[in-house]
């Protein structure tokens, strides 16, 4: 990697065309399937005569070549396609605010993005729900062809979870053998624009006040509350009411609460078989929040 910021971005960041030196500090920790590195550049810049700090995100991005999911990953509408997020950047599709944004781009250099470096802290899932739905209200999908599509579907197709291996809840089990059925009522929901990764480690309280998603590789096209599932599942707290209290013109409460229960029972069920067959410690009452908020299909009265 060069530790050279470009000057446009050093411009369009700091209105400065001078870097006397810069620092870099390898940032560790993003799982984006198409991350290969994350950088920050922290300078000191000379602005009217004055020296002053100024960090900025170097974020690279490189096509996947292991794992299940490698052959597929050059297609443009497949969730794990490689240049999407600084293709996103590049297109200005991204939120900018105020309340719900991505982190402010500099300038895309080829895989490369320049970005923002957001302070601040966690998140609370409820105020993360009600930017959610102020985005996914306002927002049309764009028409492009590099969105994710299907992107549980696609996941599916290509996992294969063997539970005769790991000692799993039976309900966790159930859950995910009704996967085809629950494929079916997801089909069948509107589509609304979408993170795609939409849990509290991409999400950041800034310090401006607003919400800052962060790792937008998986920006696509999805059913209606999908993104609320993940939220859900990294907080295990239930983010639909701060949700729908917040919701402008949009899907129907119906349709929201169908995707994301769905998603949530199909994605927290996989999940859980990762966690056992790899040691990992399951949350304390995470099949039992599977059960309480499962959709209506798996419900006694519908079995």
């Amino acid at each position: 990697m060069s530790s050279v910021v470009p000057s446009d971005v050093l411009r369009a960041a700091t209105g400065s065309d001078v870097a006397l030196q810069v620092v870099e500090e390898p940032i560790h920790g993003s799982s984006g399937a198409a991350t290969a590195e994350v950088v920050r550049l922290t300078e000191t810049v000379v602005t009217h005569g004055q020296k002053r700090p100024f960090s900025v995100i170097h974020k690279t991005v490189r096509p996947l070549s292991t794992g299940r999911h490698a052959e597929m990953a050059t297609r443009p509408d497949h969730w794990a396609y490689w240049r999407r997020e600084p293709l996103a950047y590049a297109a200005a599709v991204l939120p900018t605010g105020p309340g719900f944004r991505a982190p402010r781009c500099f300038g895309v250099h080829h895989d490369t993005a320049y970005l923002e470096d957001v302070a601040g802290g966690r998140e609370d899932p409820r105020r993360a729900a009600e930017g959610l739905c102020r985005w996914q209200a306002t927002s049309r999908v764009p028409s492009v062809d590099w969105l994710a599509a299907h992107q549980l579907e696609q996941r599916i197709a290509v996992t294969h979870l063997d539970w005769t291996t790991v000692d799993a809840d039976p309900r966790a089990v159930a859950m995910w053998e009704a996967r085809d059925r629950l494929l079916d009522e997801l089909a069948v929901l509107p589509r609304v624009l979408s993170h795609g990764d939409y849990s509290l480690g991409n999400l950041i309280a800034a310090d401006d006040g607003d919400t800052v998603a962060l790792d937008w590789g998986t920006l696509g096209a999805a059913p209606a509350g999908a993104d609320l599932a993940h939220l859900a599942l990294s907080s295990l707290t239930d983010p639909l009411p701060a949700y729908l209290a917040a919701s402008l013109d949009g899907p129907s409460p119906d349709d929201v609460s169908l995707g994301y229960r769905t998603t949530l029972v199909l994605t927290g069920s996989s999940r859980l078989h990762w966690m056992l067959s790899n040691s990992v410690p399951v949350p304390a009452g995470y099949v039992d929040f599977l059960q309480e908020h499962r959709p209506p299909v798996l419900r006694p009265e519908h079995l």
